[in-house]
């Protein structure tokens, strides 16, 4: 399974990695990225994961706003620590 992060934070994407790590040793982490300039940028180079762990709020804003330039076909798990 590839998966891409979307997550600003180090420590956040690395534990999350070593979670899925844990979890499914096969996974195949294809790329972390801290914004969305940057996750648009990877959309535009790579192909599809097969899954998506999106923060809500990263870097430069909400990763909601990902949506407008690109089509993510595959399914996104949302990891937040934001309760609003």
């Amino acid at each position: 399974m590839k998966v891409l992060i979307i997550e600003d934070e180090t420590a956040a994407a690395r534990n999350l990695q070593s979670m899925l790590e844990c979890i499914e040793p096969e996974v195949e982490v294809v790329g972390v990225t801290e914004s969305i300039v940057d996750t648009i940028e990877w959309f535009a180079e790579n192909q599809m994961p097969d899954i998506v762990f999106m923060d809500i709020h990263i870097a430069d804003g909400e990763s909601f706003r990902i949506f407008d330039s690109v089509d993510i076909t595959a399914p996104i798990v949302f990891t937040t620590a934001y309760d609003q």
